[in-house]
C-alpha cells in the first residue's frame, strides 16, 4: 500500500528554497573568476619586479660589508707578522701553471704558517675567502722580493703619481703613474732605486669583476678602479702607505 506524504506546511518549500539559493550565492560570490585570478598574478609579479632589485642590492651591500670586516682583520694580521720582525712585508706570489694561474696575488702562506691567519687547504693559502670570489682568498701585493711559480723575483706595484689625491673619476687608461719594485725601479736621477709610496695592498675583487678590465685599468691602487656603489664594478681595497697609514675603500 503506497504511502503518502504530508504536505509540507504551507511556505515551507519556499523557504528551504530560499536557503539553497542563498547557499549557492555565497558559494558563487566566494569564488575567483578568471580575469580576478589574472589581475591577482600580475600583481603579484609587478610586486616581485618591483621588490627584487632592492633584494639585489642588499644582498650586494651585506656582501661589501661583510668583505671590508675581512679585510681589516688581514690588515691587522699584516700588521702583527711585520711587528713580529719576520720581514718588512710577506712576500707576493703569482703562477702561470695551468693550475695555479687564477690563484694570483693569493694570501701569503707565510700569514697562516704564522698564525696571523687561519690555515687554507689544498687550493686556499689562507682559510680567507674574497665573499666575491669563492674558492680563492682576497688579494695582496707588496712591491719587493715575492716569488713567481717558486721562483725569487722583484714584485712591483703601479702607484698613481697622485697617489692619495688621484681624481676617482679619472680615466684608467691616461692616469699617469709607475711601477715600484724596491729591488731595480724605478731608479732617479742618481741612479737610485727609488722606495714605493705603498708598502702593500689587499683587496676583493668586487662584484662584477672583468679580468679583462681589472688587468689593465691600474687596479687595485688608483681610485678610478674601486668599486663605486651597487650595480657598478670595481675592487674593494685597503691601500697601506709606505708611512703606516691605511687607506680604506670608501663610497
Amino acid at each position: 500500500m503506497l504511502k503518502h506524504k504530508a504536505p509540507l506546511p504551507a511556505g515551507r518549500g519556499s523557504l528551504q528554497s530560499a536557503r539553497c539559493r542563498e547557499r549557492t550565492g555565497q558559494r558563487q560570490r566566494g569564488a575567483f573568476t578568471l580575469v580576478e585570478l589574472l589581475v591577482v598574478v600580475a600583481v603579484i609579479a609587478l610586486l616581485v619586479a618591483i621588490l627584487a632589485p632592492s633584494l639585489a642590492a642588499s644582498k650586494e651591500h651585506a656582501k661589501v660589508i661583510r668583505t671590508l670586516a675581512d679585510l681589516r682583520g688581514i690588515a691587522t694580521a699584516i700588521q702583527v707578522y711585520t711587528a713580529c720582525g719576520e720581514r718588512p712585508t710577506a712576500p707576493a706570489r703569482s703562477w702561470c701553471t695551468s693550475d695555479r694561474a687564477d690563484h694570483w696575488c693569493e694570501l701569503p702562506r707565510e700569514l697562516a704558517a704564522a698564525r696571523c691567519l687561519p690555515g687554507g687547504d689544498d687550493d686556499l693559502s689562507a682559510g680567507m675567502e674574497d665573499a666575491f670570489n669563492p674558492r680563492h682568498t682576497y688579494k695582496y701585493l707588496a712591491p719587493g722580493w715575492g716569488y713567481h711559480n717558486d721562483a725569487a723575483v722583484p714584485k712591483a706595484v703601479w702607484v698613481p703619481d697622485a697617489f692619495g689625491q688621484d681624481d676617482p673619476e679619472a680615466d684608467p687608461k691616461t692616469l699617469r703613474g709607475r711601477a715600484y719594485d724596491n729591488v731595480s725601479m724605478p731608479l732617479d736621477a742618481d741612479g737610485h732605486v727609488v722606495p714605493s709610496p705603498v708598502a702593500w695592498v689587499i683587496w676583493s675583487l668586487g662584484p662584477r669583476y672583468d679580468s679583462a678590465v681589472g688587468s689593465g685599468q691600474r687596479a687595485p691602487i688608483a681610485r678610478c678602479t674601486w668599486y663605486r656603489g651597487t650595480g657598478s664594478r670595481g675592487v674593494i681595497p685597503i691601500v697601506s702607505a709606505a708611512d703606516g697609514r691605511l687607506t680604506v675603500w670608501s663610497r
